[in-house]
């Protein structure tokens, strides 16, 4: 079901007579069957330090309770009860625990500086104005999905907070966590993959917490990131597979490298950037923009992607667009067209956008998918593109039962036609079946490790350590000639081998060459 809004179409879940939530913030977004209740929980992780444990010209005192995390939580509620809150509530006036005085200082200077400077006289009619959320209402019958939401590095707590309350009121836990440096002395984080990576760490452990929360389903799990969040967001799916959808809104891992904007690195030089660990759906949702790159989203094939693009957008847009729209209505367009209403507009339709795509990944509705379709094709701002995704290469235990059951050459043609149709996927990896072939040797499965070092040296027949180590396979299997075959061609291969040196060349043909002597007549 659709509600015309401003010229476009906005996707909703209720029936057209349901009203929208009074909170100036939300535009026209309509509200879900729940009221949003809002908590915050703070936590240390004792895996990591805050204080400075080595101050300067000091003796080492350690840290004795951990990196603080302020946790914030939106949730379904049963009713609209306790006090509602105002926008300054999320970042003033908390009553926070022993050893949280310092993060709740920072908190009120980033986020309440940031307001004043943006919105100047306007600044006091924002901090007053209402949210859709009640302090610490009771939780809702149930176990909802649980979505962690991030914005950019030092991103403010509010950033994503009007999406965070839209998605509590139709039946989403939403959890985000107040951005810190590495340190007292580094209470901001910076933009480079190591800092971005410290992002993704509080997320996980923030993961840990609520996801006991009773309310909260721990097999359902979304992460959301804007900007530099987003490419936290991608990292944090690839090293968790529990995460079923991610989106990310304008994220930095589409900024050309060297990028649009100074200082931003390539998600791709982060430590963990792993394509072929992105099995979770992704919402690349982004303004239009000449200079995009997004080869980095096209690497991860086996994650099914949808990428919307809005015009009419800015950066800030999908976490500040109804902010823009009411409070600094005195902005003219820009070259692209972009105003306070067009800006306000698309962050509405972006919200329920999200909401359908979060939906159908998550199980929580089946219409997610032709509802996110029917509204691309109802709003002529948009654009929608979709690459599947591919099916993932089998693991090599299940190639090696594979083999067991079918045999070696119906193994290799099967292989030999995934490589066809996936020339990107090396299906059998050299290092990754040698490894295995010598483990099963350690334990004691000889036969099993030959099938390993077979298809290492098939798949990669310029290989001499491949052929060198199928050699060793048959070996222990008391196969001496087609050991003594394997270490022949491992020398013939040696001095063509482009992936020798000089060194590891020599080596190589010296152990082939003496082990070859030992099992000739």
């Amino acid at each position: 079901m659709y509600r015309a809004v401003v010229g476009m179409v906005l996707l909703v879940g209720l029936p057209a007579a349901a009203k929208p939530a009074p909170s100036p913030l939300w535009g026209e977004l309509v509200p879900g069957p729940h009221a949003v209740g809002y908590q915050v929980l703070y936590r240390f992780d004792m895996s990591r330090t805050w204080e400075v444990s080595r101050p300067y010209g000091k003796a080492f005192t350690p840290d004795s309770r951990g990196r603080p995390l302020r946790i914030s939580v939106w949730y379904p509620a049963a009713s609209a009860t306790g006090r509602r809150l105002r926008f300054e509530d999320y970042f003033r006036g908390g009553t926070a625990p022993k050893g949280f005085a310092d993060v709740e200082a920072l908190l009120v200077e980033r986020e309440g500086g940031t307001y004043q400077r943006n919105f100047r006289e306007a600044y006091s009619t924002l901090a007053a104005t209402p949210v859709n959320a009640f302090a610490n209402a009771p939780a809702a019958t149930g176990r909802f999905p649980l979505v962690l939401a991030t914005g950019g590095q030092g991103a403010m707590l509010t950033t994503n907070a009007t999406l965070a309350e839209y998605l509590a009121s139709h039946g989403y836990v939403v959890a985000t966590v107040f951005t810190l440096g590495v340190s007292r002395d580094e209470p901001s984080l910076g933009l480079s993959p190591a800092e971005v990576s410290v992002t993704v760490r509080d997320h996980e452990f923030a993961w840990s917490v609520v996801r006991a929360l009773p309310n909260v389903d721990p097999a359902r799990l979304a992460m959301v990131g804007h900007s530099l969040g987003g490419s936290a967001a991608l990292l944090f799916a690839m090293q968790n597979a529990n995460v079923s959808a991610v989106v990310g809104l304008d994220g930095t891992y589409g900024f050309p490298n060297p990028p649009a904007e100074p200082g931003i690195l390539s998600v791709t030089q982060g430590y963990h950037h792993a394509p072929r660990k992105m099995r979770a759906a992704l919402l690349d949702l982004r303004r239009q923009q000449p200079w995009m790159d997004l080869s980095a989203v096209r690497s991860y094939r086996h994650s099914e992607r949808y990428l919307v693009t809005l015009t009419q957008m800015f950066h800030t847009s999908f976490t500040e667009g109804t902010l823009h729209q009411r409070f600094s209505p005195e902005f003219s367009a820009n070259p692209e067209g972009t105003t306070p209403r067009s800006s306000g507009e698309g962050f509405t339709w972006s919200c329920a956008f999200i909401e359908a795509f979060l939906d159908a990944q998550l199980g929580v509705d089946a219409s997610g998918l032709r509802r996110m379709k029917e509204a691309v094709a109802s709003n002529p701002r948009a654009t929608l593109a979709h690459e599947p995704a591919f099916p993932a290469r089998p693991p090599p235990a299940v190639v090696l039962d594979d083999v067991a059951a079918r045999g070696l050459d119906a193994v290799i043609a099967t292989v030999e036609q995934l490589r066809r149709e996936l020339p990107e996927e090396p299906v059998v990896e050299e290092s990754v079946f040698v490894a295995l072939g010598y483990s099963l040797l350690g334990q004691g499965k000889a036969e099993r490790s030959v099938v390993a070092f077979q298809l290492a040296a098939h798949f990669s027949p310029k290989s001499a350590n491949a052929a060198d180590s199928l050699g060793d396979g048959y070996l222990a299997a008391g196969r001496k000639e087609d050991a003594l075959k394997a270490f022949e061609c491992a020398i013939q291969l040696a001095p063509e081998d482009p992936a020798l040196n000089a060194e590891s060349r020599a080596s190589l043909l010296a152990e082939s060459t003496r082990k070859k002597k030992a099992l000739s007549p």
